[in-house]
């Protein structure tokens, strides 16, 4: 008998596994590409230059099985340990890799590394003579070493303590950001139940090929970024004015946590200035002492530092000052945009004199307006699914009308992808709305064949047609499949 019941687990265990052996195969025929990059940047050095195509291949490689993987769990559900599993090693291959793709790493590093000298890395440019006795080999590794840092002091704060504790390598950055990373799936998951949402969506996220690569390998700040948002949303839902709490916590208690919602935000936002579009939908969510809350952090933050350094927002475009890295990058920079570029080339055909700068004014009033659409919207959406969808309005909108779009800029919409899905009683349109950004996820990986000649950067036209074109047609798709399905009527409830 003891045996019969033993073969009867054993078989129905096997049967199991073999309605899950095609998620299995995904997962390990991603694995396959990442350590195809791995063994690549040991064999060859580097992941970019003559060996770009290549890198490309193995994403691409990434990419299918993930989303064949999206596909059957859709159909047949995931083991959670195959899930975490996958997504870990993945992960950990890519650390074994020295970030190649971007060279930010080096600015990162550099930056934390003057910070624990006692200088601020928004005084001076990095090839300025007065910080030569600071020299170490990222100096030299740097990118635009003829101004100071961009980056926001939510972001510093993170540089300084990580080159304060280990030695300025890249793996350092690279693991944090990684950890920062997972720590993001983990609120995602919260955030999935407390929307109602499944949790096997968490694998849009976990498993998506740009995210792996663009943290583990490239350790962009965007996953600090990433992070601190999610918390900023799970919190403002977690702790919800309403919201029974513990009979053990104190009044004062009740109001410290319903800061953290303004307080995680608030750090986004001085990390990377991208949070600033889900106010619109924080308004509803917050409170006034919750939105004073957030101004005011954002100010006795920026203080010391503008204090200091130069707040950098007038005068010669030198770089330096907390805001004069970011002048330039708003003044000058264009790389890779979508509609943006259209618009721009559509202004200068009218004879518009200076036509970048009257396309930069038009995307402002268009995501003004749309930011005015989501926040009537969001008036009386407290429901966490439709706050979340709503959320990924103006990231949309910004994706889609930006000047200058590097394939980890994308991070923080694909972070609110699992929220777009449908539930379970919910139709399967609602894909269309994953269906441009999952695309885009998967093409802007050719916008590193800008790097194909280290000599010679320069954008690629039929990378732009491959990348944003099938991106907008899809998304049309989904509005307009959106506008038939839901009627005038519901017009105000955008996804």
């Amino acid at each position: 008998m003891q045996r019969t019941r033993a073969a009867c687990k054993v078989e129905q265990l096997l049967v199991k596994m073999g309605k899950r052996v095609g998620i299995l195969f995904a997962g390990v025929f991603s694995l396959l590409a990442f350590a195809g990059m791995a063994g690549m940047d040991r064999r060859l050095g580097t992941l970019r230059s003559e060996n770009t195509p290549l890198t490309i291949i193995l994403f691409l490689v990434a990419f299918v099985a993930y989303i064949a993987a999206l596909y059957l769990v859709e159909r047949q559900g995931i083991p959670g340990w195959w899930l975490w599993l996958v997504a870990i090693v993945a992960r950990l291959l890519m650390l074994l890799t020295t970030p190649t793709l971007s060279d930010d790493v080096y600015r990162m590093l550099w930056d934390g590394h003057v910070a624990n000298a006692g200088v601020s890395p928004y005084a001076l440019p990095i090839d300025s003579p007065a910080l030569d006795h600071l020299e170490v080999p990222v100096r030299a590794m740097a990118n635009n070493t003829w101004m100071a840092s961009p980056y926001l002091p939510a972001a510093q704060v993170v540089y300084y303590g990580i080159t304060a504790v280990f030695p300025l390598h890249p793996i350092a950055l690279q693991a944090v950001m990684v950890a920062f990373d997972l720590l993001t799936a983990w609120v995602i998951a919260k955030l999935l139940a407390i929307a109602f949402l499944p949790g096997r969506r968490l694998v849009i996220y976990l498993w998506n090929p740009l995210v792996i690569v663009e943290v583990a390998h490239g350790a962009h700040v965007d996953a600090w970024m990433v992070l601190l948002t999610l918390l900023a949303v799970y919190w403002a839902f977690k702790f919800k004015r309403g919201t029974p709490l513990p009979a053990k916590r104190s009044h004062i208690v009740e109001r410290v946590l319903r800061l953290l919602s303004p307080l995680a935000l608030a750090l986004g936002t001085l990390t990377k200035p991208l949070p600033l579009l889900l106010l619109p939908v924080f308004f509803w969510l917050w409170k006034w002492p919750q939105r004073l809350f957030y101004g005011l952090t954002i100010i006795a933050i920026l203080l010391p530092f503008g204090l200091s350094a130069g707040w950098g927002l007038q005068g010669e475009l030198d770089g330096t000052g907390l805001f004069g890295a970011m002048r330039i990058y708003a003044e000058q920079w264009n790389f890779n945009s979508g509609i943006f570029h259209w618009l721009e080339i559509g202004l200068g055909r009218l004879g518009i004199n200076e036509p970048v700068d009257a396309a930069k004014v038009v995307i402002f009033v268009l995501m003004l307006f749309l930011m005015t659409l989501v926040w009537f919207a969001a008036r009386g959406r407290s429901h966490p699914r439709s706050a979340l969808r709503l959320m990924a309005v103006p990231l949309m909108g910004y994706v889609l009308l930006t000047p200058t779009f590097h394939p980890w800029y994308l991070l923080i919409l694909i972070a609110f992808l699992p929220f777009l899905a449908p539930a379970e009683l919910e139709s399967k349109w609602r894909w269309l709305w994953v269906a441009p950004w999952l695309y885009l996820s998967g093409a802007l990986i050719f916008s590193y064949l800008t790097y194909l000649n280290p000599l010679r950067f320069g954008e690629i036209e039929w990378v732009r047609q491959l990348e944003w074109p099938p991106t907008i047609a899809l998304f049309v798709l989904a509005v307009i499949v959106w506008r038939v399905r839901s009627g005038h009527a519901q017009s105000c409830d955008v996804v």
